[in-house]
This record gives C-alpha cells, sequence and structure tokens, in this order.
C-alpha cells in the first residue's frame, strides 16, 4: 500500500519512513517545518538528517528506536534542524503504519512553550491563573493524543468497504466501519470468500486465484483481473471491488487490500446516459429512414402474432427453428435502428429456446417461460410505442411510403401527360419515377449497423460502398429480405474482417471495406455483398461439420458445397454464442427469405481476400395497393 496522500490535508507535519528512517513521504506541513520541499525529501534523505531531537532513543530511527513495534506516546522534547540551525520545542509521536513504514507526527509547540513562559513569569504570584494554564495544557495535550485516531477517521469518512486478506483467505484486523453497508456485514474473523459473498459454486475457484495470485503466477495487474469484479448485493447496490497487493521487506505480497466502493449512483447515470444515447440514435435513424422504421414497427407486430401462433401449443424442432429466425431478424433490425430495449427483449426470448435448438420438441415447462417471455415482449413494444407516440405512431393496416417531389417535377410530368397520346408508356415511366425507389435508398441505413458493430467489436471499417447500377424496385415484395440482410452485414464485421493489427500485418489497410453492387438483366436482379477480411477456408469448416454432424459424410464434397453449408439451420463457426453472431441462424434466416421469393444464395471465398455473397432474386412487380385499385 503506497498511497499516503490522506495525510496531505492534516495541519500537523506528517512523516513516513522506511525500516532505516529514510523519508518516503512527507506532506505539505512537513516540507515547511523542515524548511525544504518534498520533491527534494521524499526518498531521497533520512529523517535524522533533517531533524535531530534531545528525546534519546527516538533518532535516528532504527530497530530500536521508539515507536518501532508500537505506538509509543506523544514526546516532548527539544529539537534542532540540521540545516537551518533553528531550534525549538516539538511534541512527536510514532506509530507503525505497516509492515514496512512507520508514521512520525510532529507537532512545533515552540510558539506556544514561549507564551506560556512569558505568562508564568508576569503572573506568577497568581495561583488560579497557574491552575487554569495546567489544564490547558493537558486538554491540549490531549487533542493531539487524537491524531492517532485521523488516519482511521480519515478512512471510514470516504464511504469505501476497505478490508485485507491474507493467502489463507483470512481477514485482518483493519478494515473502515463502511464494510458494513458496502460489504453488509465486517470482514474480522471471516474469511474473505465469506465477505465477498463468492456463491458456493466458486468458492473453489476464488482459493486457486488467491494462492495464484499470492504467488505471482502472473503479474499482480493481470491477476486481479481474473479475481470477482462486483459484489453481489442483496439489494442490487453496484458495487465494484479493487485489490491492491502489501508486499514484505522481501518484495513478496503478505497481504491483499479489497476496496469495495458503492458506485450505484453513477451506474445508475450511466445506464441512464446510455438509454438517451441509444433514444438519440434511434430518432437520428427515424428522421433519415421513415419509411423503414415504420415498416419494422408494422413488422414487429407481425412477427410477434407469427411467435405467438407458433408457441400456441407443444413446440416441433421445425417451429423452434423458425421462432428462433424470426427472434434472430427482429433482434438485428431492432439493433440497427437503436430500439435496445425490443432487441435486449428478443434476445431473452432466444436465451430460453438456445437450450433445446436440435431436440425434437420443447417441453411443457419451458414451453411456459417461452410463452412468458413473448408476452414480455409484447408488453415492452407496446410499452415502447406507448412511450415514443408523440414522436410516431404506426399505423393500421399497411404502411404506405411517403413520398417528396419538387413541384418542377410534377409540373414537368404534367406537361409529358397532357402531350402524350398513349397511356401504357406513361404508366410506365410513373412507376418508375414516383413508385419504384433506387436499390441504395434500401441498403444505406445498414450503414450505421456497420459502424456500431464495428466499433464495438473493436474494428475499423470504411464507410459502406453502393453501386446499384441504376436499379429501381418496388421494395415492398423485399421487405423480408432487406431485414434478413441484417445477418450478412454483421457477419461480414463480425466474421470476415480481421482486427486492425492483423490486418496491418497481413499488408491490409486496417480499416476493412464492405460493398454491395446490384445489376439487374432480363427481369433478374443480382445483388453482391463482399468484404476484404480473411475469408472462409473450405477445411475449417469441413472439420467443423464433422465434429457438430457425425453422422453425415463431407468427404465427397467439393470447397464449394462445403462452403455453402455455412447456411445450414444451427450451424456456426464460433464455438461460444456472443452478442452478435454464434447461434447458427443468421444466413439461414436469409437464405429461406431469398427462397420465398423464388431466388438463390451463393457463397464463395477467398482465404486472405474475402468472402462474397451473392443473391439473385427475380424482379417482382408487385404494386402499392393504391395503384392497383386505381
Amino acid at each position: 500500500m503506497d498511497d499516503f496522500s490522506v495525510f496531505d490535508s492534516i495541519l500537523d507535519s506528517a512523516f513516513v519512513v522506511d525500516g532505516d528512517g529514510k523519508v518516503i513521504y512527507c506532506n505539505d506541513a512537513g516540507a515547511t517545518f523542515c524548511q525544504s520541499s518534498v520533491r527534494r525529501m521524499a526518498g531521497k534523505i533520512l529523517l535524522s538528517d533533517l531533524l535531530s531531537v534531545q528525546e534519546p532513543g527516538l533518532l535516528p530511527f532504527n530497530a530500536d528506536s521508539q515507536g518501532r513495534t508500537s505506538p509509543s506516546p506523544f514526546i516532548e522534547t527539544e529539537f534542532k534542524l540540521v540545516k537551518s540551525e533553528k531550534t525549538g520545542k516539538a511534541q512527536l509521536a510514532i506509530r507503525p503504519f505497516t509492515e514496512n513504514h512507520w508514521l512520525f507526527f510532529v507537532r512545533d509547540v515552540s510558539l506556544e512553550e514561549a507564551l506560556h513562559s512569558k505568562y508564568r513569569s508576569e503572573l506568577a504570584q497568581k495561583e488560579d491563573y497557574a491552575r487554569n494554564l495546567e489544564k490547558l495544557v493537558e486538554a491540549r495535550t490531549a487533542e493531539l493524543n487524537m491524531v492517532n485516531q485521523t488516519l482511521k477517521a480519515i478512512m471510514n469518512s470516504l464511504g469505501q468497504g476497505f478490508f485485507t486478506f491474507n493467502d489463507l483467505g483470512d481477514c485482518g484486523n483493519v478494515f473502515t466501519k463502511a464494510c458494513e453497508e458496502v460489504l453488509e456485514g465486517f470482514p474480522a474473523g471471516r474469511k474473505a470468500w465469506e465477505v465477498l459473498n463468492v456463491p458456493e459454486g466458486e468458492i473453489e475457484q476464488f482459493k486457486k486465484w488467491s494462492e495464484s495470485t499470492f504467488k505471482e503466477l502472473l503479474a499482480f495487474d493481470d491477476m486481479k483481473a481474473l479475481g470477482p469484479s462486483l459484489y453481489p448485493h442483496s439489494q442490487k447496490r453496484h458495487v465494484p471491488l479493487e485489490f491492491y497487493p502489501i508486499r514484505g521487506a522481501d518484495s513478496k505480497i503478505n497481504e491483499i487490500v479489497v476496496v469495495a466502493t458503492d458506485k450505484t449512483s453513477e451506474f445508475e447515470a450511466q445506464k441512464a446516459l446510455e438509454i438517451e444515447r441509444q433514444n438519440a440514435g434511434m430518432i437520428i435513424k427515424y428522421t433519415k429512414n421513415k419509411d423503414q422504421f415504420l415498416q419494422f414497427l408494422a413488422s414487429v407486430r407481425v412477427g410477434l402474432k407469427a411467435l405467438l401462433d407458433l408457441a400456441g401449443g407443444p413446440m416441433t424442432g421445425e417451429q423452434m427453428n423458425e421462432s428462433f429466425r424470426l427472434l434472430h431478424t427482429l433482434e438485428g433490425e431492432a439493433g440497427t435502428f437503436s430500439i435496445g430495449e425490443l432487441r435486449l427483449l428478443s434476445r431473452a426470448s432466444q436465451h430460453v429456446l438456445e437450450p433445446f435448438k436440435g431436440k425434437a420438441e420443447l417441453g411443457h415447462e419451458a414451453g411456459a417461460i417461452y410463452k412468458e417471455s413473448l408476452d414480455a415482449m409484447s408488453a415492452g413494444f407496446e410499452n415502447f410505442l406507448l412511450a415514443n407516440q408523440e414522436l410516431f405512431r404506426v399505423p393500421e393496416g399497411e404502411i404506405g411510403r411517403s413520398v417528396e417531389l419538387p413541384l418542377l417535377t410534377l409540373s414537368k410530368f404534367l406537361a409529358d401527360l397532357r402531350s402524350t397520346a398513349g397511356a401504357e408508356a406513361l404508366t410506365t415511366r410513373f412507376q418508375d419515377q414516383f413508385l419504384k425507389v433506387p436499390m441504395e435508398s434500401c441498403l444505406r441505413y445498414f450503414d450505421s449497423l456497420i459502424q456500431s458493430v464495428s466499433e464495438k467489436l473493436g474494428k475499423k471499417v470504411k464507410p459502406l460502398v453502393i453501386d446499384d447500377g441504376g436499379v429501381r424496385i418496388f421494395p415492398e415484395p423485399y421487405q423480408k429480405v432487406f431485414s434478413s440482410l441484417v445477418h450478412a452485414f454483421r457477419n461480414a464485421v463480425d466474421h470476415g474482417l480481421e482486427e486492425p493489427m492483423d490486418r496491418e500485418w497481413g499488408g491490409k489497410d486496417p480499416a476493412g471495406t464492405i460493398r454491395v453492387e446490384v445489376s439487374a438483366n432480363a427481369g433478374i436482379i443480382r445483388m453482391i455483398i463482399a468484404d476484404d477480411g480473411k475469408g472462409i477456408d473450405p477445411a475449417v469448416i469441413r472439420e467443423k461439420l464433422k465434429s457438430k454432424f457425425p453422422d453425415k459424410d463431407f468427404t465427397n464434397q467439393s470447397d464449394d458445397e462445403i462452403l455453402q453449408t455455412v447456411c445450414m439451420p444451427g450451424f456456426s463457426s464460433r464455438e461460444t454464442v456472443g452478442e452478435f453472431s454464434g447461434r447458427g441462424v443468421g444466413l439461414d434466416a436469409l437464405r429461406e427469405e431469398v427462397l420465398k421469393i423464388g431466388g438463390h444464395l451463393h457463397i464463395s471465398s477467398k482465404v486472405g481476400e474475402g468472402t462474397t455473397l451473392e443473391l439473385s432474386f427475380p424482379e417482382l412487380a408487385e404494386e402499392p395497393v393504391l395503384l392497383r385499385s386505381a
């Protein structure tokens, strides 16, 4: 423990010395008393080289000095400053501070002594004044005797739980009163894992961590990061834990200091700030992509109804897969539009289904829990709409697109209409100019998703490159495909692009590139989504398939066929589920939606160069309802 700043505000001179009497620390009052500076003294000079005292057995400080093994009383003695020859009288006390450090309190009472002498000589005949003076001196001595409690009082005023424990887990007798509230009890006479409320099943792990930390199998800073980081407070208080070493003369760790700080207010404020940040992001995305945003909100209700219908009875494995795809897509789009609460609720429902992936059916008890999670999602979504009703409102029925056109465009169209003899060509122009939208407008908002995912993963990605080739479409029939594209872009960042340092080592730009190219020919739209990442190694996928599907034989399949298996339901190259991938649902969901509209999805990749996802689907001429009924 090497932080002595608690003495900075003490008015009396305070010095911390080591076993040889070298000044390790002094406060400003001590430096002023010695007519020097903290910088010149700390760690550079013996206290006895600065100060000499008449009282024997104090300085120079050694193993036989008073206060070495137990606190000394306050001793009044003559002193002399070595450098300036200044003399006077001081009251001095010594007390052990840590195993290797001792604390000296020095109060210069020279002026008080001079005044006392003056008044004693002038009022020698006044016995009552002598008695009063004696009482004053006693009171002052008693006040000085309270200095040794200053450190404890300061520590208690910090509001932090502070205690120590040794290599056996035994807590020391030095702790702060705040432990009673912050750690819900006093540490004395208890084991460290009891004080920190370590769960029963994790106590052995804590003991092994403690043993390794004391032995310093790794550097202390690396080991402390593996210890418990939060105290599980029964009142849901947010109490982070910090650990510091106390070392002996041999530099080995003798004890570990635990500092527990109640940061509930800061934590709640940070959560509120994050919610405000998400709301701000949501509003910006709503403003920039109003049509897609409202279309998504409308699709949520449809999706929730479909999920509830599937959960209405015993769920088969296929129904669970379908539900998982719907939830995963809903989660991705909610994240794209910064609707954090809906994203978390969708993820919670996925967690309920997770243990049952690959099983024939969902049990009754698990089905009831899953149904409750869907009801919570429905309630949360309705509350979200209610809370934001002044900002937007989801219209009942089909969601139409709003179109803003300059007056000049409409005037020119009207002139063309009046001068055109046939209506067929004019209808086509009307559709292309006013009802169809460029592909870029359906894809541009994915750039915010890409940047958000890359930021959270510590990666760098350039703005999304889109070349739509002038292709315009009716967006309505492709809505579910565009919704599922969220998985393709998240996978490109999470799985495809390397860490910036890895890219530099490979001779690449630290910032990755994701591009989309669109073309149309003979009624077929072709969309290519490509990244310049690490690519997919078919050999790795082949080994993954062997371990995940041991009953199937993949040896006769070509590398291209192996690459297509990443779209299989339940397949993931990740061992664990992360925030953006690992569930084996994303590309499966995208492929299903492409197949539903008569399309095709194909994956190609080159190791070290990147991965390409090619989608082809028919150009659908599904006009808006108003036009069809006109």
